[in-house]
């Protein structure tokens, strides 16, 4: 593995240390912003849809002019969102944000309950009866011990955030953590090295619930 590849590796475990689903992108977005921050020349901001854009322009006075590049990759993965509380003791009604696996819905699996704080706290899904409900893809929460925590909240699969097994890499959500990482590290070699170039690097929010901070960047 060389230099490079290495900083994409770490670049990565960290991101996937920042648990996030679609609109609960705070933490990926934090770890990147601040990632950027150590980039001499890059300008960043956040929009009013929660993406993320940096931007990189170091071209010479008398160099023709030359559209710029953007590479585009997006924070959030799938998961499901607590929107209340629910029948019985410990228990809150949460819906299925983004490509969720079916069988997630149709019986227990830990998860994560996660609190704006950072704090992960254990739960287990349950199938919910939705014979009176067009919602399709809501689901039971399950609380392993009682907590307290402001809703809507955040839910997350209950798996390694991230582990490297030889050239073998295991992670709770490689897409498309797997591309703000490759753009990071991209971004660090061509300040490294001064290359010329106008480079844009946009992180977008909430693309598993319908590319909508990519969506509404480009409307």
């Amino acid at each position: 593995m060389d230099q490079l590849e290495q900083r994409a590796v770490e670049i990565l475990e960290g991101l996937a240390a920042q648990p996030a689903a679609p609109f609960f992108e705070e933490r990926p977005a934090r770890f990147i912003l601040e990632t950027l921050a150590n980039l001499k020349g890059v300008e960043t901001r956040r929009d009013q849809f929660g993406n993320v854009i940096a931007h990189y322009r170091n071209l010479a006075s008398d160099a023709a002019p030359r559209p710029p590049i953007a590479f585009v990759a997006h924070m959030d993965h799938p998961g499901f969102e607590i929107l209340s509380k629910g029948p019985g003791e410990r228990v809150y009604t949460a819906r299925a944000l983004g490509g969720v696996p079916m069988a997630s819905l149709k019986k227990p699996v830990p998860v994560l309950v996660l609190t704006p704080d950072g704090e992960r706290l254990p739960a287990v899904l349950e199938p919910m009866d939705q014979s009176d409900s067009a919602d399709d893809r809501l689901v039971g929460v399950r609380m392993k011990y009682a907590a307290e925590f402001s809703m809507p909240a955040a839910v997350i699969f209950d798996l390694p955030d991230f582990s490297l097994d030889g050239d073998i890499i295991r992670m709770r959500a490689a897409d498309d953590l797997g591309g703000c990482a490759s753009i990071l590290a991209a971004l660090e070699r061509l300040v490294a090295d001064s290359v010329e170039t106008d480079f844009y690097a946009v992180f977008t929010r909430a693309e598993e619930g319908g590319l909508h901070g990519a969506r509404l960047m480009a409307e």
